[in-house]
């Protein structure tokens, strides 16, 4: 489709560059462009794997997920506690973030006090039903032309007009084809036509505006071929001249818009019968045609105003010429609330029978109703409800009006909203849902919220078909000669028998969610503004820039969710439930005296029958006024306070544009995802796969209110402000080997695919670096190298992935066909070389010489010559592995890379190739590898991965064919290279360096060979990584780090100098003590300087507690502390402490036994956070008390594990 409007006709020629406006917004940051829907989401958190609104619905009532994985199996051990919305309110008025934080930690359900709560059951609480509002509109012609845009009157009005193509049979009423059911209908996600059509439509326009020598418009190519925007700048003018001009407005009045209709309608087959074939041979223009279609949205407009309805039905009237229109869309909105009254005013009696001559006890669907004298009856029952009285209609009569009054808020019970959507019971007593809907639970509720359905409410359209009965034709009116009425009659064409108006669907929604996008079409709350400003710091083109720049700066004034709270801050912020249906109206089933807007004040009036205010009643919950804007602030400030301490931590680093953690960026996603999802209730905002791994969409799906694991943020950093995302145990995609995001559609929307391909990339080089196997590349003393190999085998397993569906892709196209031949043998071969190609793209070494890989490459690739099954090799002839390596290296630096050999068109490895190389550079920096070494080092990295990964052969560009022109250097799928050849004499790694520095490298690495190997041998504790502590069971002495000066300093007491010399002197490294000792010291000079545990003030009370609590507890620094950042006394006191405790014959615990005085001893250790709390920590000592977490008293309050346990741990360990 392609949009204009009566006054201006702008053309926009899709640009190349990438380039926008300087001022564009991104996509969904702009104004409307579709009417107002509750379940809308953004583009920029749309994501691959969404939770459902079904998994939603199910959780309103209590069950436990499914534990089938192991982070749903500990999410499900958790206890839910509940949390007052008052109390979130004290939290937020009082700026205790650090509290509200701490609420994510474990399971809550949020609850609404009662004193927030509206009693809707007393006699001064009573509905209203208003204000009513026209929201959207949408006109369809019922010729091809124009006609949905020309007003009856002569005067330029403004509509937004879209082309559009339907199918012949629409113009023919009497076609039995021209049906809802069989008339072809476009997927409307995607409703605009494919560029080629559209394209051609375009050329269709230029021939009938220079038909009607409109402006300088001429049509010198009407047909151009091969039909692109750049021919169609050569043919005509109506795109904008052929240089310096990407778009052109034309200015079109009135009477233009009636020739160029007019144009539509006489030279539309002409035109199509002179196409060529190439433009027909889909059958597009010859089966379509083209018909106008206006759309008015988001307008808002108030109806059924006093004293306006007779302007309103004018204004519909002077809007369109009805005689040429086909159908009419539109919805409707109608306010619901209730009234909390301070103050009535008696109707006087005759006002109301001068209005209602007749009046009733009961309304009009109660067959026992009888008339009633009002002059004898009294206005309210003995409980003050007043005593209603109905006209013939069944309307209820007001008796008396509410002269002072409060406005209450109202939301959805969304357990019982079922309700409006039922039908009538069955034989069995049983009801059903007669109209499918779904719920979205707003601010972190649960249960209410919004409600959105596929049709309207089943006791509503039995109304609608009364109206819809006194405004239709009459049967024998309609003109069908061929046909005598009968209205049993079910041979009558199915068009024929439905009728003029009917409702197609429904959302009930508070009326704050329209008020805050009034304007835009999302609300900056729900855009991933703060995700966008952290991703963005590396953007790399004019574009994104330029967006990052306006993200930052925006986010810099004022973060969005602080603007939102702003926004809905102070009184008189809209609170009704806004009650929307949508009809479609059949104009051609219209009586003529109803073609106008007189059907629109019916429908709205319908929303005051008893039998549609009394099922609303029961499922509307109604709270004070102004209570449902700070519910949203309150509910969700435990993630915005995150978000808040977020931007804080991180805003100097985004405006220095420093490279940011993509945990980081990944958790800030994921927390602008929740609190989309507290605005919208759309579960599809929700990453499942990662979300629920953090528990943020478990807790939100099952208790509605958002919880943590602290396998991702420590719970610690959480309560003192921390925020330490742990990057340990990232999960990851488990076929592509990539880090699950949440981030990525915003940073492909804001900044580009190619942006986040390096984004993706570099996220997953570094968490495969942290998480480098032990055992990988064994033969390679050198650490650094080994590092090095592994980032490139990581990388390399990418480029797997690219080749494989390069491969299949081409494949597929080529073997698809002959599925369908006629030949049996040829389908058999297809299905035989697919097969083969499966199994190739299931090898884990697709490029290997491997029998079983090789030859199902083979049997997928070629048809066997002369019985021989061979592949096309590359004119290079057989090369090393070390060009392939030299090749990949030299061609990543070039800008037309994508186009060179080794990397696959349109694939990912060139963005994670870039990184790693990066990567590996940054790595032989470290090692103290010179610049000018450092290719060769990246080189040998890659050359050690192929041949680790048997890479043999590989895809390759096309040899050259001696023809005019540059040879194409694209990869192809049938040319390989073969890389059998023995490489030239690669020194190893060392002779990367100068000779004297290898040969001094040399002798240094075979000295700590001998010396790691000698048990008695010196060895270093802070040189061992935890994964390699296996390689010093061996050692019988202490690491070179002990030295008993670091505690006999400062007139220390003689006996705690006699404690660490009696360890010296028993230490033996192959006890299971002392191993667990040693460990134990390693792992704490590895924390340092977070060594010390938070506040314990809050700890649990209850000892069943405290094992969870202890295990979420953080490591954190203490600033008031000193001399905790040098590792050397770590070691030695940590291994001190430990033994002098656990072995009964040290001087410690002869001390314990007798009683004597330590105060020394422990505030010695304990200034270093060295202490019995820290043995409980590290799993060597149980807490008793509560006293165990301050002050605790060995064997009183902490009890250490019984030796037989300690061994049991060591046998863990090691």
């Amino acid at each position: 489709m392609s949009e204009l409007d009566n006054d201006h006709l702008p053309f926009v020629e899709p640009r190349d560059d990438g380039l926008g406006p300087l001022d564009e917004a991104l996509v969904d940051e702009g104004e409307h462009d579709a009417p107002f829907d509750i379940a809308d989401l953004p583009r920029q958190l749309l994501t691959a794997d969404p939770h459902t609104q079904n998994d939603v619905h199910v959780a309103l009532y209590p069950h436990q997920p499914a534990p089938d994985l192991d982070y749903v199996r500990l999410f499900n051990t958790h206890r839910i506690r509940s949390i007052n919305i008052h109390s979130l309110c004290q939290l937020h008025e009082q700026g205790r973030f650090k509290t509200a934080i701490s609420l994510l930690t474990t399971r809550h359900r949020l609850k609404v006090d009662e004193q927030y709560h509206v009693d809707s059951h007393t006699p001064d609480v009573v509905p209203r039903v208003g204000p009513h509002f026209l929201d959207y509109t949408l006109y369809v012609g019922s010729r091809r032309g124009l006609d949905a845009a020309l007003p009856n009157v002569h005067v330029d009005h403004n509509w937004t007009l879209w082309l559009a193509m339907v199918p012949n049979q629409y113009f023919d009423l009497d076609d039995p084809d021209n049906t809802a059911e069989k008339l072809p209908r476009l997927d409307y996600k995607h409703p605009a036509l494919s560029p080629q059509h559209a394209k051609m439509l375009v050329m269709f326009l230029a021939h009938v505006l220079a038909e009607m020598r409109h402006e300088d418009i001429t049509c010198t190519v009407p047909y151009p071929e091969p039909l692109t925007w750049h021919t169609i700048r050569q043919s005509t003018e109506v795109m904008g001249h052929l240089f310096g001009q990407w778009q052109r407005t034309i200015n079109l009045r009135l009477p233009d818009l009636r020739r160029l209709h007019q144009g539509f309608r006489t030279s539309w087959h002409a035109w199509v019968a002179a196409a060529p074939h190439s433009w027909k041979q889909d059958t597009f223009l010859t089966q379509n045609s083209p018909v106008g279609i206006t759309l008015r949205y988001g307008q808002n407009q108030p109806v059924m105003v006093t004293r306006s309805l007779n302007a309103d039905r004018l204004n519909w009237d002077r809007d369109r010429n009805y005689s040429n229109i086909r159908q009419v869309s539109f919805s409707l909105a109608t306010h619901i609330s209730y009234l909390d009254v301070h103050h009535w005013r008696t109707i006087p009696e005759e006002s109301i029978t001068r209005a209602n001559p007749v009046l009733y006890d009961k309304p009009d669907d109660d067959p026992s109703r009888l008339p009633v004298d009002l002059h004898n009856l009294p206005l309210l029952d003995d409980d003050g409800f007043e005593i209603n009285i109905y006209n013939e209609a069944g309307y209820r009569v007001p008796r008396r009006s509410p002269s002072t009054f409060d406005t209450c808020g109202a939301l959805l019970d969304l357990r019982r909203v079922h309700e409006l959507y039922q039908g009538d019971e069955d034989a069995y007593g049983h009801v059903q849902n007669e109209v499918p809907y779904t719920v979205y639970p707003l601010a972190f509720t649960g249960n209410l919220g919004n409600v959105k359905a596929s049709g309207i409410m089943p006791k509503f359209a039995g109304r609608v078909a009364q109206i819809d009965k006194g405004i239709s034709r009459h049967r024998e009116d309609v003109d069908t000669p061929d046909l005598e009425y009968d209205p049993d009659d079910d041979h009558l064409p199915l068009h024929r028998r439905s009728p003029a108006l009917h409702g197609i669907s429904s959302q009930i929604y508070n009326s704050l969610s329209h008020r805050v996008c009034t304007e835009a079409k999302f609300h900056v709350v729900q855009l991933g503004m703060v995700t966008s400003a952290l991703a963005g710091t590396t953007a790399t083109t004019v574009s994104g820039r330029r967006h990052w720049n306006r993200h930052v700066e925006f986010c810099d004034r004022g973060l969005p969710h602080l603007r939102f709270a702003e926004k809905v801050s102070g009184d008189g912020q809209p609170q009704t439930l806004r009650f929307e249906n949508t009809y479609v109206l059949d104009v051609s089933k219209l009586r003529p005296e109803f073609r106008n807007g007189s059907v629109i004040c019916p429908l709205l009036k319908t929303w005051s029958h008893p039998s549609i205010v009394s099922p609303i009643r029961d499922v509307l919950v109604a709270f004070r006024p102004n209570f449902i804007p700070e519910l949203f602030k309150c509910a969700t400030y435990p993630i915005t306070a995150l978000i808040d301490l977020f931007w804080e931590k991180h805003v100097d680093d985004v405006k220095e544009k420093k490279l940011m953690d993509p945990c980081t960026i990944e958790f800030v996603s994921m927390l602008e995802r929740t609190l989309n999802y507290a605005h919208t209730g759309n579960a599809a905002v929700l990453c499942k796969r990662l979300m629920d791994r953090t528990w943020l969409s478990l807790g939100l799906i099952h208790d509605g209110f958002p919880c943590l694991s602290n396998a991702f943020i420590a719970h610690g950093s959480l309560t003192n402000g921390q925020l330490t995302v742990r990057a340990d145990g990232w999960p990851t995609d488990l076929s592509t080997h990539r880090p699950l995001t949440s981030s990525r559609r915003c940073q492909e929307l804001t900044y580009g695919s190619d942006h986040y391909k390096v984004y993706e990339a570099r996220f997953a080089i570094s968490l495969a670096i942290d998480n480098m196997p032990l055992d990988a590349y064994p033969s390679i003393s050198d650490m650094s190298l080994r590092i090095a190999c592994y980032a490139a085998e990581v990388s390399l397993r990418v480029y797997f992935d690219d080749v494989k569906r390069f491969i299949q892709d081409k494949m597929n196209i080529i073997l698809s066909p002959n599925l369908d031949d006629p030949d049996h043998a040829v389908r058999r071969t297809a299905r035989d070389r697919l097969t083969a190609l499966s199994r190739w793209v299931d090898e884990p070494n697709p490029l290997s010489y491997n029998a079983g890989v090789l030859s199902n490459l083979l049997r997928a690739l070629t048809e066997p010559t002369m019985g021989k099954f061979e592949l096309t090799s590359s004119a290079l002839g057989q090369m090393p592995i070390t060009y392939f390596a030299e090749t990949l290296v030299k061609h990543s630096i070039r800008t037309d890379a994508q186009s060179r050999p080794p990397f696959i068109p349109g694939g990912n490895f060139l963005h994670v190739a870039r990184v790693t190389i990066d990567e590996i550079k940054s790595i032989a920096t470290r090692a103290g590898v010179s610049p000018v070494s450092q290719h060769p080092f990246v080189v040998e990295a890659f050359h050690r991965a192929c041949e680790l990964l048997k890479v043999n052969h590989v895809p390759w560009s096309p040899n050259p064919h001696h023809e005019r022109g540059r040879p194409s250097t694209a990869v192809v799928h049938d040319v390989w290279l073969n890389l059998g050849a023995r490489p030239s004499p690669s020194p190893a790694f060392s002779s990367l360096r100068s000779a004297e520095h290898s040969v001094g490298l040399l002798a240094l690495q075979a000295s700590e060979e001998i010396q790691a190997s000698d048990p008695w041998g010196d060895w270093s504790a802070i040189d061992v990584r935890l994964i390699t502590f296996a390689s010093v069971l061996h050692k019988i002495k202490l690491p070179i780090e002990w030295d008993v000066a670091h505690v006999s300093r400062d007139r220390v007491p003689s006996y705690i100098v006699d404690a660490y010399h009696f360890v010296a002197n028993k230490y033996d490294g192959t006890k299971p003590l002392h191993q667990l000792a040693t460990f134990s010291a390693i792992v704490c000079a590895g924390l340092l300087p977070s060594i010390f545990p938070p506040d314990l003030t809050n700890h649990p009370s209850v000892s069943t507690q405290f094992e969870t609590y202890i295990r979420d507890l953080d490591w954190v620094k203490c600033e008031r502390r000193k001399g905790t950042t040098h590792t050397g006394p770590f070691i030695t006191m940590v291994i001190g402490f430990i033994i002098s405790l656990y072995d009964s014959e040290s001087p410690i615990m002869q001390a314990v036994r007798a009683r004597s005085d330590l105060k020394h001893w422990w505030s010695k250790h304990t200034a270093k956070a060295i202490n019995a709390f820290l043995l409980v920590r590290l799993g060597l000592a149980n807490v008793l008390t509560g006293s165990g977490f301050q002050s605790a008293k060995w064997l009183q309050d902490v009890q250490p594990l019984p030796m037989t346990t300690i061994e049991q741990k060591h046998a863990e360990v090691v």
